[in-house]
């Protein structure tokens, strides 16, 4: 209930609900977590010789040896 004393000048409590914004400047968030290396090592399972491999985007891959006298493949996450 409104009294008739009270103006619009007088009232002027104004609410807001809701999210507020705040004016605060973060810096950019560096994760501290270690990288993954980008090259791995495999060692064929025929011959033994060891290759450097980029690191695969899937489970399951093929690699085939790099040795020009085996050329055997390696079928690995199977």
């Amino acid at each position: 209930m409104r009294q008739k004393k009270i103006t619009d000048e007088d009232d002027s409590y104004s609410d807001q609900i809701g999210w507020t914004s705040m004016a605060e400047d973060f810096e950019d968030f560096e994760d501290q977590t270690p990288q993954e290396p980008e090259i791995v090592t495999h060692q064929c399972t025929m011959c033994g010789a060891m290759m450097r491999i980029p690191r695969p985007k899937r489970e399951r891959y093929k690699v085939i040896c790099a040795h020009p006298e085996c050329g055997h493949s390696d079928f690995i996450g199977i």
